[in-house]
C-alpha cells in the first residue's frame, strides 16, 4: 500500500545507499523497455507502451527520491561525525603543543597520558576515520605532486603521528585483554576457567568491558568454519580451540547485553560527556569565527 511505501523501503536502507542502486535501476529499466517493445509488437498497440510497467516506474522514481534524501541525510551526519573526529585530533594536538612541557620526553609522557584518558573515544569509528583521512590526504597530495613536500604535507604528518599514538594505546589494551584470556585458558577444568573469568570481570575497569568482549569474539571468529561444525578443510578442533569456544560461551553467560551496559555505564557516560564537551567547544569556535568575520 502507498501509505506504507516509506516504511517498507527504509527496511532496505543499505541497498538504497549502495553504489549498486543506479546500475540496478538501469538494468531493470532496460529489461522493462524490452518487454514493452515485445508486447507492443505482439498486440500491435502503442498504448501498451505507456501502460505496461507504469506503476513500477513510478515506484522506482519514488525510490530514487527517497535514496536522494537518505544520501543528503548521510552526508549531513558524516559531516557532523567528521567534525567530532577532528575535535578529538585537535585535543591531542593541543597537548603536544602545550608550552609548559620542558622537553620532548615531557611531551611524550603527556601525549601518552592524554591518549590513554581518551581511550573510550578511540572507537572503531575513530580508527576508521584516521585511515580514511590519511588515505584521502595522501591521494590529494599525490595528485598535486607534493606528497613529499614539507610545505604541503604537514597535516598528513600530524594525522600519521596521531594514528601511531592511538594504535600504540589500543595495542596495549589488546595485550592486557589477551593476558586475561591466557590466564583463564591455563586453568585445568571448565569450572575453574569460568570462576576465574567471573572474578576478572568483577574487577574489570568500566572502559575495558566492551573491548574485552570484542577481543574474545574476534579470536573465536578467526578460528574459521570448523567452529561451526564445517570440517571440509580437514582442520581438527584441538583442546585450545574447545577452551576458546567455552570462553566465548562463558563470556556470553556472564556478560549478556544488559550486564555489559551496566558495567560500561561509567565509561559510556564519560565518553558522552567528552563528546558533548567537544561539540560545545566546536560551537564556541564557530561563534568566535563568525564574530571575527563580522567585525573584520
Amino acid at each position: 500500500p502507498d501509505e506504507r511505501f516509506e516504511e517498507i523501503s527504509l527496511e532496505y536502507k543499505d541497498l538504497l545507499l549502495s553504489d549498486n542502486l543506479v546500475e540496478l535501476f538501469k538494468e531493470r529499466l532496460h529489461t522493462m523497455a524490452k518487454c514493452d517493445m515485445e508486447e507492443a509488437r505482439l498486440e500491435g498497440s502503442e498504448d501498451s507502451l505507456k501502460e505496461l510497467h507504469a506503476k513500477e516506474r513510478i515506484i522506482m522514481m519514488n525510490l530514487a527520491q527517497l535514496a536522494q534524501g537518505l544520501v543528503k541525510e548521510a552526508q549531513a551526519l558524516g559531516a557532523e561525525l567528521e567534525v567530532s573526529m577532528l575535535e578529538i585530533i585537535r585535543s591531542i594536538c593541543e597537548v603536544a603543543m602545550d608550552p609548559s612541557h620542558k622537553s620532548q620526553e615531557d611531551t611524550a609522557i603527556a601525549l601518552t597520558d592524554a591518549v590513554r584518558d581518551m581511550r573510550p573515544l578511540l572507537d572503531d569509528a575513530f580508527v576508521a576515520y584516521l585511515k580514511y583521512a590519511i588515505a584521502e590526504e595522501e591521494g590529494k597530495l599525490a595528485r598535486e605532486g607534493v606528497l613529499d613536500d614539507p610545505e604541503y604535507n604537514r597535516w598528513l604528518f600530524v594525522l600519521k603521528i596521531v594514528q601511531e599514538g592511538v594504535y600504540a594505546e589500543l595495542s596495549r589494551g589488546v595485550k592486557r585483554y589477551v593476558d586475561h584470556i591466557w590466564y583463564v585458558l591455563r586453568m585445568n577444568s571448565k569450572s575453574e576457567r569460568k570462576e576465574l573469568l567471573k572474578k576478572l570481570i568483577e574487577v574489570m575497569p568500566t572502559m575495558d568491558v566492551r573491548p574485552f568482549v570484542k577481543v574474545v569474539n574476534n579470536i573465536v571468529s578467526s578460528l574459521g568454519t570448523t567452529v561451526k561444525g564445517d570440517f571440509a578443510d580437514g582442520v581438527i578442533l584441538g583442546e585450545m580451540t574447545n577452551k576458546l569456544l567455552q570462553l566465548q560461551r562463558d563470556v556470553g553467560d556472564l556478560l549478556p547485553p544488559e550486564r555489559i551496559k551496566e558495567l560500561s555505564k561509567d565509561a559510556d557516560d564519560w565518553a558522552a560527556a567528552q563528546r558533548k564537551r567537544l561539540l560545545e567547544r566546536q560551537k564556541l569556535t564557530r561563534q568566535r569565527l563568525k564574530a571575527a568575520r563580522q567585525t573584520g
